[in-house]
């Protein structure tokens, strides 16, 4: 929440910088301009960290690395569980299926 007042605070002063210079002289140089952009910039930045919480992230990850470790994994290896697993799946619902007809068999 604060972190959009933040943005609406940054826009506001922007816009009135701009009108202010605008109307007593000529348009303010690029180098101010560009101060401007690069703070608006660093705004959102920091809106979007909080926003999303990506600072929380590392906080926490920090504080618990003790509790779990972080391999690399073998692309190929997942791609094999994956396929067996499936397989096991199909294998036993058509068992169910053949078991399910069975019974319907008997039930008429």
């Amino acid at each position: 929440m604060a972190a959009g007042w933040l943005l609406v605070f940054s826009l506001t002063l922007f816009q009135s910088l701009v009108m202010n210079h605008s109307s007593e002289g000529p348009f303010p140089s690029a180098t101010t301009i560009k101060a401007w952009v690069d703070k608006m910039q660093e705004d959102l930045v920091t809106l979007a960290r909080t926003a999303s919480g990506v600072d929380r992230l590392a906080e926490i990850y920090l504080k618990n690395t003790a509790l779990y470790t972080v391999e690399a994994n073998n692309p190929r290896q997942l791609v094999e569980i994956a396929a067996r697993d499936i397989e096991k799946l199909l294998s036993n619902r058509s068992k169910a299926l053949v078991r399910q007809c069975q019974c319907d068999v008997y039930k008429t």
